[in-house]
C-alpha cells in the first residue's frame, strides 16, 4: 500500500453495543485499513486503540470529523483522539522471538502496577502488552515481555523470586508459546 499514511487512534465512551462498528465503518468510509486494535471495558468505559493506514489524502482533521459525526449520532458522549504516525518510523516491527509471559498475584493496594514495573526496568525488560483485574480479592498482572535484552533466563528467575519473597507477591514467568498451549481454548464450530 504505497502513498498510505498510519494514524493511532483512541475511542473511549461509556459502554454500549456498536462501537467498534460504528468507529471501523467510520475508517473504512476514508478507506481506511486497520492494522492492529486493542480494546476493553474498564469500569463500565469502552477503551480501544487501533493502528491504521489511509490514503495520502485522508488528513488528521478528516478522520477527527468523521469520528465527530460518529460522536454526534451516539446516545452517549465519544472521546476520539487521533495521531499521525511518524514516518520514519516501522509500522509493524516484527514480534521479539522471546516473548515470555509474566503473571503477578497479590493483594490489590496503592503502587502495585509501579512496584511490578519497577522489576522491568530495572532487568531491563519491554512490556509489549499488560492487562490487570481483580479476582477472588487477588489483584492478577498479567505481562507479554520481551526478554531479548536479557539473555540468562536463569538470572530473571532467580531475581524473580527474590522480588517475590521481598514484595509478597507471587510470580509466574512462562516462555509464550507455553503459556498459549496451556490457555488456548478450542472449540470446534459445527
Amino acid at each position: 500500500m504505497e502513498n498510505q499514511e498510519m494514524y493511532v487512534i483512541s475511542i473511549m465512551a461509556l459502554d454500549r453495543v456498536g462501537i467498534v462498528y460504528e468507529a471501523s465503518k467510520a475508517i473504512s468510509d476514508l478507506e481506511g485499513n486497520i492494522a492492529d486494535i486493542r480494546q476493553s471495558i474498564l469500569c463500565g468505559y469502552f477503551t480501544m486503540i487501533l493502528l491504521a493506514s489511509f490514503p495520502a489524502g485522508v488528513t488528521q482533521r478528516r478522520i477527527e470529523r468523521k469520528l465527530a459525526e460518529v460522536d454526534a449520532k451516539s446516545e452517549t458522549a465519544i472521546d476520539a483522539t487521533v495521531k499521525k504516525v511518524e514516518r520514519n518510523r516501522p509500522t509493524l516491527p516484527p514480534m521479539p522471538e522471546n516473548i515470555y509471559v509474566l503473571t503477578v498475584t497479590g493483594s490489590d493496594k496503592v503502587g502495585f502496577v509501579a512496584t511490578v514495573t519497577s522489576f522491568c526496568v530495572t532487568h531491563h525488560i519491554n512490556i509489549l502488552d499488560l492487562s490487570t483485574t481483580e479476582a477472588d480479592g487477588n489483584y492478577i498482572m498479567i505481562l507479554m515481555i520481551d526478554l531479548d535484552y536479557d539473555k540468562q533466563i536463569g538470572n530473571v528467575r532467580r531475581d524473580l523470586e527474590l522480588f517475590s519473597e521481598k514484595t509478597g507477591l507471587k510470580t509466574v514467568l512462562q516462555h509464550h508459546d507455553i503459556f498459549k498451549a496451556v490457555n488456548d481454548i478450542n472449540l470446534s464450530i459445527r
